[in-house]
């Protein structure tokens, strides 16, 4: 945005108002002393994963009747209950030291958990029952 005396004034008003909104937003789903808390309902979640197949799923171009596990793998990402668990359990140990590192780790594997136990979008498994 620009205005007539080109010193973009408009725009740092509309970029401040909107970010003042996110920031609002994201201070009610994050208590001073809990961490995200976005995850709490299972109507927040199904949520969050629907939008999240659908931006995957755009980002692959990939056809509707595609599963969630299989975008999340075919676009090179984790779901989103899982990422957003990984940063409540960063926020839970910020005390201790490299913890996103490790908490990384325990979500990858969390999620290669999940896909093993899988039966929509794994191949390996339907084709080896």
């Amino acid at each position: 945005m620009i205005d007539d005396w080109l010193n973009f004034n408009s725009h740092v008003k509309y970029a401040y108002e909107k970010a003042s909104k996110a920031i609002s937003a994201i201070a009610r789903i994050m208590p001073k002393n809990a961490g995200p808390s976005t995850l709490e309902t299972k109507q927040n979640q199904r949520k969050l994963s629907s939008t999240f197949w659908l931006m995957s799923m755009r980002v692959v171009s990939a056809y509707r009747t595609i599963s969630s596990e299989a975008v999340c793998v075919i676009a090179g990402t984790i779901p989103i209950g899982i990422t957003l668990a990984e940063d409540t359990e960063c926020y839970r140990r910020r005390e201790a030291g490299r913890v996103r590192k490790v908490v990384i780790v325990e979500s990858l594997a969390k999620w290669q958990q999940e896909w093993n136990t899988m039966e929509n979008g794994n191949t390996e498994k339907s084709t080896s029952t």
